[in-house]
């Protein structure tokens, strides 16, 4: 039997040098417990990946009786200080509502995208899920699409699947994803054989739910828009980083007492520290998140901007 938890060396606290700087530090043998959403749920370039949807706990969900889970993204709020306080937070208007549904064994079934501009809808998706298939692939089947609005959220369907690769086209019918899943075809004339592809597709060294590396290619070999990412073990993400000439960008993963609770977004110029974002996630007395406050700060040492997200459930009798 697999073990459940998995046990890595952590760091301890949540603070802004674990991004920004090397310091000796305290470190600890922990074991990462698995939540009931996947710290990569947070990682936009892969939940926006519907199809292949492993961000949820099925069996958590199903222990908790969960029917839906609501996420709302609220605008940002001017804050005066640095630490949080929830009876003082400026709940005005949702920018957008993420609704899953989940049938009573836990899958998703549904999810249901709808966007806001001041309080009013501008553009409601309705998407239906399939059983799992190769590389936990789920058929998605878009059932509306109001107000007019241009769809932004893709759906994929397979091109090509083998053991070694795997390739999917999206909804646009121009981007197709290349997932290279053998690591010895991870070279840049390997990729090129196997995939051969374009500036606009998007070339994936790893499985869907577990990336190593992320780009686009010109000329077989000349690489752009790179993210890499790294594991403690499993699929629990340590770090991910992106360059974007002139920027770099590094995303710090936080767990404390084995549980998932953050993660810093620093964001560099020439390896000069500009930016970052701290985003810390509460939850409930049954370990359910309840909320995740993004937090920016400046290397000024300014901290007066914030957005939010709320987690809401409905629950099965």
């Amino acid at each position: 039997m697999k073990r459940a938890l998995v046990y890595l060396l952590i760091l301890t606290g949540f603070s802004l040098s674990d991004c920004t700087q090397k310091k000796k530090v305290h470190i600890r043998k922990t074991a990462i417990v698995a939540d009931l959403i996947h710290p990569l749920y947070f990682q936009e370039e892969i939940s926006s990946l519907i199809n292949f949807p492993f961000w949820f706990n099925d069996s958590l969900i199903a222990q908790h009786k969960i029917q839906q889970l609501t996420v709302t993204s609220f605008k940002g709020v001017i804050s005066d200080t640095s630490v949080y306080n929830p009876e003082s937070e400026d709940e005005t208007f949702p920018k957008r509502t993420l609704i899953y549904t989940f049938n009573q064994s836990g899958r998703l079934v549904q999810l249901q995208i709808t966007d806001f501009s001041e309080g009013i809808v501008i553009s409601n998706q309705s998407f239906r899920f399939s059983n799992s298939g190769p590389l936990n692939y789920c058929e998605v089947v878009q059932k509306d699409n109001l107000y007019g609005v241009e769809n932004n959220t893709f759906t994929y369907d397979p091109n090509k699947l083998s053991s070694d690769y795997a390739s999917f086209v999206a909804s646009n019918d121009l981007d197709l994803l290349h997932f290279v899943l053998n690591k010895k075809f991870f070279g840049p004339l390997s990729v090129d054989s196997l995939a051969s592809p374009l500036p606009n597709d998007w070339v994936i060294l790893g499985h869907p739910d577990k990336p190593i590396k992320r780009y686009k290619v010109r000329n077989k070999v000349k690489e752009t828009s790179i993210s890499n990412y790294k594991y403690y073990q499993s699929n629990f993400p340590k770090m991910i980083t992106s360059e974007d000439y002139p920027f770099f960008r590094k995303r710090c993963f936080n767990y404390q007492k084995g549980h998932f609770n953050g993660y810093i977004d620093s964001t560099f110029i020439d390896e000069t520290f500009v930016t970052s974002v701290r985003s810390l996630i509460y939850y409930d007395n049954k370990r359910l998140p309840t909320k995740i406050i993004h937090q920016k700060e400046h290397a000024e040492g300014v901290n007066n901007y914030q957005t939010h997200e709320l987690f809401t459930y409905t629950y099965y009798p």
